[in-house]
């Protein structure tokens, strides 16, 4: 892997992420490459040996980094906790386009699955690795003691139906994000094309909507869940509480579904742009946000995509702030802190086992983490 005169002192940061010590310790500023070189995207055309648009980023209990490919390569891959190279675990190296329609995949072998635009990756208590199949219209499970993959919710046919039932004969119209409830018995799934936030249960594997009442819209605060317009529900996390937290990215802001009811906390306007850092959240402005996840002081991490940026939202005090990126300044060159490095259309933003920020950087092929203050 080539990668230039910065990647060769950003390297060896990756191991302190991971938890190996060497000795030269890094200062908690620096910004440490987990996965690609550090100059960024080096090639037009996607090369099937190394980690192509990754999308999105989760831990293992053993501290190993999963990761999604969107559609340069539609893989999943792995880097051990030591770090080294990234390991492709399941799907076929392909490229395709959203617009691309496949018959649905039937293979369960990891190295014969076909994924189609992965876009997020949940990994629960026993290890079992969930990914957004989006454009296969499916959740599917990557079982890292068998080598194989299951499915878990959808058809593998664009629609909508199945509420109360089995989640596997359920449709799903594009299931962007999944994340795990805190308690690790359902996934949350973001239904894009049929405007809605969708639960699946694992035990019993069944589907229910949570959010959404499935038309295009702003959504209206005040109402209940179930009775209020989407506008593209992106992702979504939830606190300990049952506090729901959904990116919209039409309406390019941040809605939480607290106490039985909707309101908009971060971008009030749902207009595009990029403004309000130190400020209220909802007066604040975002440009199609792609992600969320929690930190853990419960703050609510925006991958604010369109910006090139990552935000943070604290709900105990309303404020939004910047926390990685320059604002609309899309590039590669790495700082001395988070703050100082470009980032490319980043999709997937978490907190990883040693309390860094991680980021998929996306149009960079490439993997950065680092800290952030309080």
């Amino acid at each position: 892997m080539h990668l230039g005169k910065r990647g060769r002192w950003l390297l060896p940061l990756a191991g302190a992420l991971f938890g190996t010590l060497s000795a030269h310790q890094p200062a908690r500023a620096e910004v440490a490459l987990l996965v690609g070189a550090a100059e960024g995207r080096g090639a037009k055309e996607p090369d099937p040996g190394r980690v192509n648009e990754p999308f999105a980023v989760a831990f293992d209990a053993e501290g190993r980094m999963y990761g999604v490919e969107y559609t340069r390569g539609n893989r999943l891959f792995r880097v051990t906790a030591d770090g080294g190279a990234a390991e492709f675990v399941a799907g076929v190296f392909h490229v395709s386009s959203s617009r691309d329609a496949f018959p649905p995949d039937t293979a369960t072998a990891a190295a014969a699955v076909r994924f189609h635009g992965l876009h997020d990756v949940v990994i629960d208590r026993d290890g079992r690795v969930y990914v957004a199949d989006t454009f296969n219209h499916r959740v599917r499970a990557f079982d890292p003691r068998s080598g194989s993959v299951a499915f878990v919710a959808g058809t593998g046919h664009a629609g909508f139906a199945g509420d109360g039932g089995p989640a596997i004969a359920a449709t799903f119209h594009q299931p962007y994000c999944a994340s795990l409830t805190p308690d690790g018995a359902a996934l949350l799934v973001a239904d894009i094309g049929n405007s809605r936030l969708r639960r699946i249960d694992l035990a019993a594997v069944s589907v229910e909507t949570i959010v959404g009442n499935g038309t295009k819209g702003k959504p209206a605060d005040g109402a209940p869940p179930l009775d209020t317009p989407l506008a593209g529900p992106r992702a979504a996390c939830i606190t300990p509480a049952g506090t729901i937290y959904l990116a919209l990215r039409e309406g390019n802001a941040l809605v939480e579904i607290k106490g039985g009811m909707v309101r908009t906390v971060v971008n009030a306007t749902g207009r595009a742009g990029y403004g309000g850092d130190g400020g209220p959240g909802r007066d604040a402005l975002l440009a199609g946000p792609k992600y969320v996840a929690l930190d853990r002081a419960g703050r609510v991490l925006i991958a604010d995509t369109e910006n090139h940026c990552i935000r943070r939202y604290d709900p105990r005090t309303g404020m939004i702030s910047l926390i990685a990126g320059l604002p609309r300044k899309s590039g590669a060159g790495v700082g001395a802190d988070l703050l100082a490095t470009h980032l490319a259309r980043p999709h997937g933003c978490c907190i990883g086992p040693d309390g860094r920020l991680v980021i998929a950087d996306s149009d960079n092929d490439r993997v950065l983490a680092g800290i952030v203050p309080d």
